[in-house]
């Protein structure tokens, strides 16, 4: 799993522990009109080195929700819809239906939105509720309608924007919180398991490689079922276009069908506002994972966000759960700690709320009305073992799959009431494919979370038995012996650092792990099962929780043993356990046990995907385009801008004999930043099924080198010891020396002339697929644009 905890040292977890804080509950309520409101701000100890104050027209982006007079009512029909023994059992709500109930009265609706537009803030109803607002506005009028300055502050190397004080509300409206008047408060992919976005993609890392196609018999997943006529979907942030399409690049590679894509804009904005790369590697392995074990996914929905801040994530999880045509599956593959009150006596009700914990209220309500219309979010138990990513380090991040933190709470959201959460194994296998053994990942998440207590429909299974530590996550004191929620709920292949799953990452082989694995692959797994249903299934963990115990007992493989014992305070047994809860489907077994049989109801495929991937000749169209300033700034500071591409295409030589790529950026330069060895620009595509790679390599003394790398080139970033999982190991060979030729850097545009004999010597009307250029320093993250269109060789820009 890429973990996404706050960032922050461990500094900032002394000070959000031990120093007087008016932070307070997120979900409490403003006490009288126009009061200060004492939650939604840092602790004192993060703002005591402020370096200066934001620009005045900066845009910033909040989320207020407001308290719920429906909640209980909401909470009793979540728990009826999935108990078999009351009347309202599998009668799940539309969005439509579930707004109509529960929706907000729209007298406090419309307060809500002229006090936030009378502060001259654009609003939109984020939520189908009207319980949530996002409010967008410039700094100058974020302050004036929450009374709060807004400062740049420093705590170690982080810099960050923060409010000083809490901000103030109309007590009359029930406020319930104010999130995003920070952006340290935000999700982050880190972490070592996933492929990273990164200019040289770490390829070979993992030596035992598994591919999809072995975990359909691994795995049991019957023949006549696909996935066909089931919706699913992943949340992310960010630029779709790259994840799109090394998601066909991976379907080409596994002979797959194209399964159906949308893009989902979880908030108002054009495009090209959606911009950023962060977290990319990420989003292609939950694509490939996903779909790669449905094939035949009646469509695959990328909703996603401008940003993974704090904000943001509550407004894509508010969207899916009021979205009418939302997927029934989804899958996240981040987290952050469980909500933790620690108990502090100057504090209001004596509670204080941790660093990080903006986004547990906000978020349950939605996820809870997902659940409760009957969709499933499949959600990463966590690569920290049995602790939470409390503490991310420079370089270290949250030392996933390498380290166990020392607070034992869990991974949110996969410790909500109203998701399926998935724990990690590694598998042992026969050359056929067929399981020797699978055990539990040292590294896995799992354990008992500290402050929510267990759902009603985990409440039959006995194993599940460690109590709660007194409060739920507001503070509120729960009935001696409250029993808290178990996780995970099921598992896996996650891998370790041996081990791992075969995708594609930017058009290049390569190989990911990690409950952020496991996750996508039993969302997969689980749409099988729903494929072969003639009646809605509902929420996954309850139906799996009611299954009989001998039946059970068939449907899952029972994971016994551990790589290392078990994930830290947790070993595994018989039936569940707090490793890997129930252990890992037997997908057919499953079905059969779920639905009475193993073929999909659906016989009508799924729609073809128009391959409209083609250049134009007279306009010369860029094979790939990305915004202005979207170039990932976390490992190359200052030197971004250098970095940042906003178009790339391909066109013929004049006289006929070469591949000409131009990669353009408004200050792109062969500028080496101080410290760093290198700055590169990689352009992949395919052609005839070969993978090629063009790099133009600068080094701090102004020498340009170009190089054309293949997977049979020993020397380059490839490796013929990276061979499809499913092929022998290559015979051996003699390395082949890389092509050469001249990049050529001129203001903000770089040339890369590439003889046609380097590139496997391609002909006029051949396609060159899925082109995809990427930049960046020392291998670090950069920008990246493509792949939007093949090109076709023969075609020239005209001038």
């Amino acid at each position: 799993m890429r973990s996404l905890p706050t960032r922050r040292l461990v500094s900032v977890l002394v000070c959000a522990l031990a120093v007087t804080s008016a932070a307070a509950l997120p979900g409490a309520s403003a006490r009288a009109a126009g009061v200060r409101w004492t939650g939604d701000v840092l602790p004192a100890g993060l703002l005591t080195d402020r370096i200066g104050r934001p620009d005045p027209s900066q845009q910033i982006r909040v989320d207020v929700a407001l308290s719920d007079p429906n909640l209980t009512a909401e909470r009793a029909l979540a728990d009826a819809v999935v108990d078999p023994g009351d009347p309202s059992y599998h009668h799940f709500p539309s969005a439509a239906q579930y707004a109509a109930r529960f929706a907000l009265p729209a007298s406090r609706r419309q307060a809500a939105l002229a006090w936030l537009r009378g502060g001259g803030l654009s609003v939109r109803q984020a939520s189908g509720l009207g319980d949530l607002w996002q409010a967008t506005g410039t700094v100058a009028a974020i302050e004036r309608t929450f009374d709060v300055h807004l400062g740049r502050y420093r705590s170690g190397p982080e810099q960050f924007l923060a409010n000083d004080v809490a901000p103030q509300v109309p007590g009359g409206l029930g406020v319930a919180g104010v999130i995003g008047l920070n952006d340290l408060q935000r999700f982050a992919p880190t972490g070592t398991e996933a492929v990273a976005h990164s200019v040289t993609p770490r390829l070979g890392v993992f030596s035992g490689m598994v591919d999809l196609k072995t975990l359909w018999r691994t795995y049991d997943a019957p023949t006549g079922d696909e996935g066909q006529g089931v919706s699913a979907g992943v949340f992310m942030s960010g630029n779709s276009e790259p994840v799109i399409g090394s998601l066909r690049v991976f379907e080409d590679t596994e002979h797959l069908p194209k399964v159906p894509v949308r893009t989902v804009y979880t908030e108002p904005g054009k495009p090209d506002e959606f911009k950023n790369n962060d977290g990319a590697g990420e989003w292609m392995l939950d694509t490939d994972a996903s779909t790669g074990m449905a094939p035949r996914l009646s469509q695959l929905s990328l909703y996603t966000a401008k940003s993974l801040m704090d904000a943001d994530v509550i407004a894509e999880f508010a969207y899916w759960a009021a979205d009418p045509t939302g997927p029934q599956l989804m899958n996240a593959s981040f987290g952050t700690c469980e909500a933790l009150p620690v108990f502090d006596e100057t504090s209001r009700g004596g509670v204080a709320v941790m660093l990080g914990n903006d986004i547990q209220d906000a978020a349950e309500k939605s996820l809870m009305q997902a659940f409760t219309e009957g969709r499933t979010l499949f959600v990463a138990a966590g690569d920290t073992g049995s602790s939470c990513p409390m503490v991310s380090l420079p370089a270290v991040g949250a030392g996933n799959g390498v380290a166990n933190q020392v607070v034992p709470a869990q991974d949110y959201p996969a410790a909500s009431r109203w998701t399926t959460a998935v724990g990690g194994t590694v598998l042992s296998l026969a050359k056929d494919g067929a399981r020797t053994d699978e055990q539990v990942w040292a590294f896995g998440g799992g354990g008992s979370a500290l402050f929510i207590p267990e759902p009603d429909w985990q409440k039959s299974e006995s194993h599940i038995d460690r109590p709660c530590l007194g409060t739920d996550a507001d503070g509120v004191a729960l009935p001696p012996g409250t029993i808290c929620r178990g996780v995970p709920d099921i598992a896996a292949l996650s891998g370790n650092t041996t081990q791992a799953l075969f995708i594609t990452a930017y058009d290049q082989p390569s190989s990911v792990g990690g409950t952020s694995l496991s996750s996508p692959l039993t969302m997969g797994m689980w749409a099988r099962v729903v494929a072969a249903a003639r009646e809605p299934l509902g929420p996954a963990a309850p139906a799996i929780y009611r299954l009989k115990a001998d039946a059970r007992a068939d449907d899952f493989f029972d994971v016994t043993t551990g790589e290392l014992g078990g994930n830290g305070l947790y070993l595994p047994g018989a039936g569940w356990d707090y490793t890997t809860g129930y252990g890992v489907p037997d997908i057919a077994r499953l079905a059969m046990d779920l639905t009475g049989r193993t073929t999909a109801v659906s016989r009508r495929p799924a729609s073809a995907v128009p391959d409209a991937r083609t250049g134009d000749a007279v306009a010369c169209l860029p094979f790939g385009t990305s915004p202005v300033g979207n170039v990932d700034t976390s490992d190359l500071g200052d030197n971004a801008a250098t970095r940042d591409i906003t178009s790339a295409a391909m066109t013929l030589s004049p006289d006929g004999r070469s591949l000409v790529i131009t990669v353009g950026g408004p200050k792109l330069s062969k500028q080496v930043p101080l410290g760093s060895s290198a700055t590169t620009v990689q352009v992949v595509w395919i052609h005839d099924g070969v993978t090629y790679l063009a790099q133009s390599s600068a080094d701090p003394f102004g020498n340009v080198t170009g190089t054309v790398m293949t997977p049979e080139r020993t020397a380059g970033p490839f490796s013929s010891a990276f061979p499809h999982p499913q092929n022998q190991s290559p015979a051996p060979r003699m390395p082949k020396p890389n092509p050469t030729f001249n990049p050529v850097y001129s203001p903000g545009l770089l040339t890369m002339t590439i003889p046609f004999s380097a590139i496997g010597s391609p002909h006029v009307g051949d396609r060159l697929r899925y082109p995809t250029a990427l930049s960046g320093t020392d291998g670090d993250a950069g920008d990246v644009a493509g792949p939007a269109y093949d090109y076709t060789v023969g075609q020239r820009c005209r001038s």
